[in-house]
């Protein structure tokens, strides 16, 4: 593991205002915490459990979840934690997140930051560490609802990117020159088939989308004719990951995960929703990438400088803080929601409304819709330091 920050860029006015380097040799553990601010609130973000994370995609993470509560105006700040460690080793991912717990024991009980699931961790791994430091009444809350026989925490962070979608597409004549054929459905693809591919893939369903290609860790399968969503969900739960490997269609093709997007290049393709790793969206791949729109439903999706190129390409670069709020959003109202329906709703309306507003700033303006995002998010943080700068000059002056 690597605890050196490569891009010094990514240190600015705004922060982090911590980063916390946590070890304990006893249990191998490695892992960090960075708080990116905490003048909008409680800092909150998730605890990402992967081999391969690194310092500053960890300081990138907690940038994008300051942008998502500041653009949604939840007075909560922006966190994220991050462990070296292999998700699928069931015995050592429990011994790093008790010890992790331990160590961030301290943080938790005086509101230094808030955990909550991420890549590599789930509601039942939180569950143990806050019972682990003592505080399992801090414990998200299972909210007991089901949706097509899915727990509905595991489906609004997909509801919600495709809600957004469907905005996006709506208004496709705010953003582009060219004429959309709206005779035929539009094709997507998908990366990632876990708990929020399996969301995007129902909802997709329910509005009459097209999905033509998803991953998995154990690749990645395509039909331009379409996949069958159903089959796609019950191999799922016969095969998990590898799923790709047992499903069937006429057209067919079976290809690397990496591969993936490039298909979009030789298939018509209107809409992409990386959902996994953060930088899918690279130079590595960007010259084989042609879609209408990029709609992320991971964090961080696009390298450092791809945005002038998709902008170049005519390749709409959605913010990724605005599309995959979903979850967070849910936390707001499960609380006073009567059923799943009501979340649902809420998200949708909340999605829907930011989403539209992006649209329509980002034409005003004469931006693309990402740079109107973070516009919009740093100026509300901004409004906070402001506020925060002035309190302490009025005690320097008292005191």
């Amino acid at each position: 593991m690597d605890f050196s920050i490569n891009d010094y860029s990514l240190l600015d006015e705004i922060g982090p205002e911590k980063i916390i380097i946590l070890k304990n040799p006893s249990t191998d553990l490695n892992a960090v915490l960075v708080i990116d601010n905490s003048v909008y609130g409680i800092p909150a973000g998730g605890v990402r459990l992967a081999p391969d994370i690194s310092l500053d995609e960890m300081i990138r993470l907690s940038r994008a979840m300051s942008l998502k509560f500041c653009t949604y105006r939840m007075k909560i700040g922006g966190a994220k934690a991050g462990i070296w460690g292999d998700p699928l080793d069931k015995e050592k991912k429990e011994i790093l997140l008790t010890s992790f717990a331990k160590s961030i024991e301290t943080f938790i009980k005086n509101d230094v930051y808030y955990p909550g699931p991420d890549m590599g961790t789930n509601d039942d791994d939180l569950l143990k560490m806050f019972r682990v430091m003592g505080v399992p009444n801090l414990a998200p809350k299972k909210i007991g609802m089901v949706k097509l026989g899915v727990p509905v925490e595991e489906l609004f962070t997909g509801y919600g990117v495709v809600y957004c979608l469907e905005v996006i597409y709506n208004n496709l004549g705010k953003l582009i020159k060219k004429e959309l054929d709206t005779s035929k459905k539009p094709n997507v693809i998908l990366e990632g088939f876990g708990k929020v591919g399996t969301a995007l893939a129902m909802s997709l369903n329910e509005l009459g989308f097209n999905l033509t290609g998803i991953s998995t860790i154990n690749g990645a399968i395509f039909d331009e004719d379409g996949l069958n969503i159903e089959e796609l969900l019950k191999l799922k739960l016969e095969y998990g990951d590898d799923l790709v490997n047992h499903y069937v269609s006429k057209n067919l093709i079976k290809i690397p995960k990496e591969r993936l997007f490039e298909l979009s290049s030789e298939y018509r393709t209107d809409f992409i929703i990386p959902g996994a790793r953060p930088d899918v969206i690279n130079k590595k791949n960007i010259d084989k990438i042609n879609a209408i729109a990029l709609v992320p439903a991971a964090n961080i999706p696009y390298e450092k400088g791809i945005l002038k190129i998709l902008n170049e390409k005519g390749i709409i670069a959605f913010p990724d803080f605005v599309a995959n709020a979903g979850e967070v959003l849910a936390i707001l109202v499960n609380k006073v929601a009567k059923n799943a329906d009501e979340i649902f709703e809420y998200i949708k309306s909340k999605i829907t409304e930011k989403t539209f507003e992006v649209i329509q700033g980002a034409t005003e303006n004469k931006v693309t819709p990402y740079d109107y995002a973070v516009a919009d998010a740093l100026n509300e943080l901004k409004k906070k330091l402001r506020r925060k700068k002035n309190l302490v000059e009025k005690l320097n002056k008292r005191y």
